[in-house]
């Protein structure tokens, strides 16, 4: 399953890189990502869906015949949520805003 849906992402890098991967300017213009790219994702990708992290795997289907689909609609969920909290920001890491004693702790921001 793995395999299938590098395939298929690997169809659209370009897209994904230029299309999608965009963040919003100070001027309200779109223009690719300085932080997310392609060629991330799929490395990411990779290990999450085979090796995972504290036991836990990203979902990319089942070894069935278009399994690989639900793993592709997975993707898309995770890439909406990205663009929401990080990608159109060019953010590096999610926003957080816990707070802690009324403030925000300096470990919410990136790095």
């Amino acid at each position: 399953s793995v395999s299938k849906i590098n395939n298929e992402l690997d169809k659209v890098e370009n897209e994904i890189d230029n299309k999608l991967f965009l963040y919003e300017t100070p001027s309200y213009q779109w223009i690719p990502s300085s932080v997310y790219k392609y060629a991330d994702l799929r490395k990411s990708l990779d290990v999450m869906a085979t090796e995972g992290v504290a036991g836990k795997k990203f979902y990319i289907g089942e070894d069935v015949t278009n399994g690989h689909v639900y793993g592709m609609v997975n993707i898309a969920a995770f890439l909406a949520q990205s663009m929401k909290e990080t990608i159109k920001y060019d953010a590096c890491d999610e926003n957080s805003w816990d707070l802690v004693g009324g403030k925000y702790p300096l470990s919410n921001a990136c790095g």
